[in-house]
């Protein structure tokens, strides 16, 4: 029995071949992944499928292109693809993350609104000036 949960614990996470199904390689960047779904769905909507078959395939489509474009699930997908290839060998996740990070610079932050924290700050502050004026005034 522990043999059957070793095996099964060793599994790929899905049977889904994500990356074939966009036609890209494992450590494919984000934008590659992001033009290989465009070029999929163009190609699926170019055969004249009929709605249901076609809703399906953009369905398949839309989930590989989900999990390989966002890092986290797509880090959770490679990993279990590398423990399925190396059940005798833990894996970290990070270890098969091989995708670039972005080069460019992130946006600009927002500057944070702080009047909001100052009034509630400013309430607190009065209320327990307040408590303690009154419980002086009313202890004599």
């Amino acid at each position: 029995m522990s043999k059957g949960l070793f095996v099964a614990y060793n599994a790929a996470i899905t049977d889904i071949d994500h990356y074939g199904t966009l036609g890209v390689a494992r450590g494919s960047s984000y934008d590659q992944v992001t033009k290989a779904y465009q070029a999929k769905v163009e190609e699926l909507i170019n055969q004249g499928l009929d709605e249901e078959e076609l809703r399906s395939k953009q369905d398949l489509l839309k989930e590989s292109f989900t999990i390989l474009s966002t890092p986290e699930e797509r880090r959770l997908y490679d990993w279990s693809l590398a423990r399925s290839e190396k059940p005798e060998r833990y894996v970290w996740p990070f270890e098969v993350d091989k995708t670039k990070p972005p080069t460019e610079p992130p946006p600009p932050q927002e500057p944070e609104d702080v009047g909001p924290t100052r009034f509630v700050g400013y309430f607190l502050l009065g209320w327990l000036i307040l408590s303690i004026a009154l419980s002086i005034a009313l202890a004599r």
